[in-house]
């Protein structure tokens, strides 16, 4: 196993526990929230899924990327929502029913999503590329839904222990996750100089931006669910997004490295967007909603 596989695997792990401390403190209708909340549910997809990877696919279009940056650029609009997403969200603000609900529903959607939006962009980009649907589906299942089944049943046997556990293997999550990127970061340091001269940074930053503003705009009435959505469309799962890429270029560097300055950027840029809606006159964001 090379350093950079191990690396993914650590970051791997440490989305599994992140998705598990989430699940110990959710209840079963968090989790269907968006399902039963169909048009919030509808916004959601609308923005991850429609918004952001139509203004991927025009800015391969009108500017002139490698083909791997372009695939890293596409992975990123149609991976969902980072399972380490949900803390800085509540953080936010963001009602719990709604974060759980929009992890849940994001992934289902992204084994559909995914492959079929690659598909369709690498048409349009003259490319034969793809993604198996079961690649897409193995993935979600063994870093999303595995854990959140495992954590609503530890949640269950361990009762009132269950926000001290959950609270643990958080942290650890968190922590293993810094290293993994931090690690990721650095071995891929060479690729990463490369694409930033070429244009790639710019429409990693744009497509950043038009992130934070669909889900804004989509994100229904309520502050705090747009502060939630605005990150999960700016910010995606790694995971998803470099498997995309690494099925259609595996020997290639520079979509990883692509993909990783991606995640750096959207967290950079998501920090002053919390705080400006934070300055809005009618939010309480960084506070718990009723």
């Amino acid at each position: 196993m090379t350093l950079l596989q191990s690396l993914n695997l650590v970051l791997m792990i440490s989305i599994v526990l992140s998705v598990f401390s989430l699940a110990m403190r959710a209840r079963m209708h968090d989790l269907t929230y968006l399902l039963t909340h169909w048009r919030l549910g509808l916004g959601a997809i609308l923005s991850m899924y429609v918004v952001v990877p139509a203004a991927a696919i025009a800015m391969c279009l009108i500017f002139t990327f490698r083909p791997p940056v372009e695939i890293a650029l596409v992975g990123i609009a149609f991976s969902p929502m980072p399972p380490v997403l949900p803390g800085t969200q509540l953080k936010a603000g963001g009602r719990p029913s709604y974060v759980a609900g929009l992890i849940v529903l994001t992934t289902i959607a992204a084994v559909v999503a995914a492959p079929l939006g690659v598909a369709v962009a690498g048409g349009i980009f003259g490319l034969d590329v793809g993604v198996a649907p079961a690649r897409v589906a193995t993935l979600v299942g063994i870093t999303v839904g595995f854990p959140l089944v495992a954590g609503l049943i530890v949640a269950w046997l361990a009762g009132s222990h269950s926000d001290r556990i959950a609270a643990g293997t958080g942290v650890l999550g968190h922590g293993l996750l810094a290293i993994a990127m931090l690690g990721i970061l650095i071995l891929l340091a060479p690729a990463i100089w490369a694409v930033i001269g070429d244009g790639t940074i710019l429409a990693l930053v744009a497509l950043a931006a038009i992130g934070f503003g669909a889900g804004y705009l989509l994100g229904g009435p309520d502050v705090h669910d747009k502060a939630a959505l605005s990150l999960a469309s700016a910010t995606r799962h790694p995971g998803v997004a470099i498997a995309i890429a690494t099925a259609n270029f595996p020997d290639e560097k520079l979509a990883p490295a692509a993909i990783a300055l991606g995640l750096v950027i959207s967290t950079l840029l998501g920090m002053p967007y919390i705080k400006m809606l934070a300055r809005r006159p009618d939010s309480t964001i960084g506070s718990q909603p009723a």
